[in-house]
């Protein structure tokens, strides 16, 4: 694959594809030991894949993306039976062959069977739900617990679960069934299980993203014109149109880094981040997802930073991880070696996330499954994301509101929310912390 040639429409598509989780051909390249006929044949989480083939298109290092095609005639009803799980958050998506989201269900806006619980909305039991995929357009009066596959016969359906009160339960500590069932023309699809967790991290290429620095090959072209020096900050909100298979859900902002500012004349060391954290509901210290709704301002926020090229994740920072000062969060990404102390990071309150690099010997894929080595600009050029997850429609300085008002007017309108973002050398940051960005 022609990489550099083909770099400036990859990041072309990139401004439309925020939110990708999965790529065209997903579904289509079952799991080890699942079969293609299997409910969940498909699983997508970084800790979890052996091969590397999942991690593309942008995912959040916190979530896993379980996938099955559905394809029937139109008046078809497919049943979904499950448990909700202990997380953060989950939702099932709907997708065309154009990978435009066609319908969607989140977890609080599913209905629980009689006399169940949906943690999601109160207290703690994890209940039971039933939704209904119809092979229809969607009517005007939708019946709860329904996604309508917009005249379609042929979907893929998506099952998110982001970040699990236990991260090591990818399935969120759900039981009976562990991954919802899927009951199609009266028949119950047999399910392949979660994918363990591989240990040690570094067991895998993705584990060993951050155990040096970068070795890869120079670019001989240009610069794409969406590199700049400051980086800066566009923002995506999915609709119906959006393709690559977004999350109705979500809203992003993500600015394009170049290791060309590390080296001269710039002679950089590291990007900086700093910005007003949004409150959120911490489920790993045991506050319940539904305070999103009344006294937090999203459900989950993360900032990521993936490589480019291949758009995989290299790690992701999540909102309870953040050290924050006075309700402010700096994040340094560098090079391992380039990496603050402990304790110069301690002094200014801030988290480190690894700019990315391969080791000799390892490859990664692009989302078109092409093998990519140090040979291509791997990890030259990188694309930091922050995420926000159900914002509650209170909070005004939210990605998703400031998102309506025009471009021109996102930065004031979202204050101190708005991260700023810059290069500096490890001297500027020892000395001044994430003041240190524009100097």
């Amino acid at each position: 694959m022609a990489v550099l040639s083909n770099l400036s429409r990859k990041i072309h598509h990139f401004v439309v594809i925020t939110g990708v989780t999965v790529h065209l051909g997903f579904a289509q390249i079952p799991d080890s030991s699942c079969e293609a006929y299997e409910a969940w044949q498909a699983q997508a989480n970084v800790r979890s894949d052996a091969l590397g083939i999942r991690n593309i298109a942008f995912p959040e290092v916190n979530g896993t993306y379980w996938a099955t095609p559905l394809e029937a005639p139109l008046g078809t009803e497919v049943l979904i039976r499950g448990r909700y799980p202990r997380a953060r958050y989950m939702a099932f998506h709907l997708y065309d062959s154009e990978r435009n989201v066609v319908g969607a269900i989140n977890d609080a806006d599913i209905n629980p069977n009689p006399g169940q619980n949906n943690p999601f909305r109160s207290g703690g039991a994890q209940g039971t739900y039933t939704i209904r995929i119809v092979f229809d357009r969607q009517h005007l009066l939708k019946p709860p617990n329904t996604i309508y596959t917009g005249g379609l016969t042929k979907v893929l359906l998506l099952y998110r679960v982001y970040y699990p009160d236990n991260p090591n339960d990818l399935a969120g500590d759900a039981f009976d069934p562990q991954l919802p069932t899927i009951i199609m023309n009266g028949r119950v699809l047999s399910s392949c299980p979660p994918r363990p967790i591989i240990t040690p991290e570094d067991a895998t290429v993705w584990g060993r993203l951050d155990n040096g620095d970068w070795a890869g090959t120079v670019p001989t072209e240009p610069s794409p014109a969406l590199v700049r020096n400051p980086p800066v900050w566009n923002l995506v909100v999915p609709n119906r149109i959006t393709p690559f298979y977004p999350s109705a859900d979500n809203s992003y902002m993500y600015a394009l880094i170049s290791r060309e500012y590390l080296r001269p004349p710039h002679n950089y060391d590291m990007v900086v981040l700093k910005f007003r954290a949004p409150t959120f509901t911490n489920t790993q210290a045991g506050e319940p997802p539904y305070w999103s709704n009344t006294t937090r301002q999203v459900r989950f926020w993360s900032i990521c930073q993936y490589d480019t090229i291949s758009t995989g994740a290299v790690r992701c920072l999540s909102d309870d991880e953040a050290m924050q000062r006075d309700g402010f969060v700096t994040l340094v990404i560098s090079d391992p070696s380039k990496r603050p102390s402990n304790q110069v990071l301690l002094q200014h309150a801030a988290s480190w996330l690894p700019w990315g690099a391969l080791q000799p010997g390892d490859f990664v894929y692009d989302i078109n499954l092409d093998v990519l080595t140090n040979e291509q600009p791997v990890h030259y050029y990188g694309t930091v994301m922050y995420r926000q997850t159900l914002p509650n429609p209170s909070f005004s300085q939210s990605i998703l509101a400031v998102s309506q008002l025009p471009a021109t007017q996102w930065k004031s309108a979202m204050g101190d929310y708005w991260p700023k973002i810059g290069y500096c050398t490890a001297a500027q940051f020892n000395l001044l912390g994430g003041e240190c960005i524009g100097r």
